[in-house]
């Protein structure tokens, strides 16, 4: 979701950066800065509750795994790693597989810093 609603930003900032006169679109084009920089914000509360849902749901499965001698079989070598019973943040693999959305909000955010700082250098140098 978070992607999505970029790339509906991403396309209007670039064509409005294209456009012949600058000077004539710059509230347009700070406008969609903010835009990107609220829903960044706005979506970090339900991908950091996501994250905290799934760590849970991990718990759990790993309890009932090592509870249970008929599902002793199902465990990965990932379930084994010491203590990660109680802390799914020692789990490497699991802490990769959510990288792209633990990191990718933040990275949007520096990008639409980064357009922000360019647009006012653009529009006060005047090109």
């Amino acid at each position: 979701m978070l992607v999505m609603c970029q790339s509906f930003l991403v396309v209007p900032y670039g064509i409005l950066n294209t456009a012949a006169n600058f000077r004539g679109v710059i509230v347009p084009t700070f406008l969609t800065i903010v835009i990107g920089m609220f829903t960044v914000l706005v979506l970090l509360a339900p991908i950091n509750a996501a994250h905290r849902t799934l760590e849970k749901w991990i718990l759990k499965q790993r309890m009932l795994i090592k509870h249970s001698e008929e599902l002793n079989v199902l465990a990965l070598d990932r379930d084994k790693i010491p203590g990660v019973e109680e802390d799914v943040r020692k789990d490497r693999e699991h802490q990769k597989s959510l990288a792209f959305s633990r990191y990718g909000p933040w990275a949007f955010f520096f990008f639409w810093c980064g357009c922000a700082v360019w647009t006012a250098v653009r529009w006060i140098a005047g090109f």
